[in-house]
């Protein structure tokens, strides 16, 4: 595995995905308060505090960017938001990952490579280029209903770089109450100790 190089952030787009069913949670996790807001407006303010030209958010409401493939998961999010994007490169995040902090997202956007970028082990967030393979690549696999519909299979599929995170609990996916609990007193200490 190459070492990526590090440079200056090109201007990107993102995509937030936060249409997902929250079944674990119990409730809507998009909507879930967190610093005193619902959290996919954190999530769309952190990534334009990151310097994020537009950030489509994909859910399946109105006022958002609905999936042109239904229940396909996240690659339809990332489908129907790249098709708005106009930057050469996306970051996507996932909408469960609130300990992200500015600094994270700028790590992977800095990584100078015409790759896809990841953080080692982890498949979201991602930044990808905004290819004509790409959008052919989401178009085949969720045109054909048992193709394999991770992002992970994207990622390898195009090819990725990946880099080691500051810290890996900013990793850390908030998909069960107790998951929320244990990032809200990270964020806690976070704050006392910052």
């Amino acid at each position: 595995m190459s070492v990526p190089q590090k440079t200056t952030p090109m201007p990107f787009d993102a995509i937030l995905l936060a249409g997902g069913k929250s079944s674990r949670m119990g409730t809507d996790k998009a909507e879930l308060n967190w610093q005193g807001q619902p959290l996919w407006q954190y999530m769309r303010a952190l990534a334009i505090e990151a310097g994020a030209s537009d950030v489509f958010v994909s859910r399946n409401a109105a006022g958002f960017i609905p999936d042109r493939f239904a229940k396909a998961g996240p690659l339809a999010g990332i489908e129907a938001g790249l098709n708005r994007c106009r930057r050469d490169r996306v970051l996507v995040l996932a909408i469960d990952t609130p300990l992200l902090s500015v600094s994270d997202i700028q790590q992977l956007v800095s990584t100078n490579t015409r790759k896809a970028v990841c953080f080692a082990g982890h498949a979201l967030p991602c930044v990808l280029p905004n290819t004509l393979s790409v959008h052919r690549y989401l178009q085949q696999v969720l045109s054909r209903p048992h193709s394999n519909r991770s992002v992970q299979a994207l990622l390898s599929a195009i090819g990725v770089e990946s880099c080691e995170p500051s810290h890996a609990a900013a990793l850390s996916n908030t998909n069960t109450p107790a998951d929320w609990q244990q990032a809200q007193q990270l964020a806690s200490k976070e704050s006392c100790h910052g």
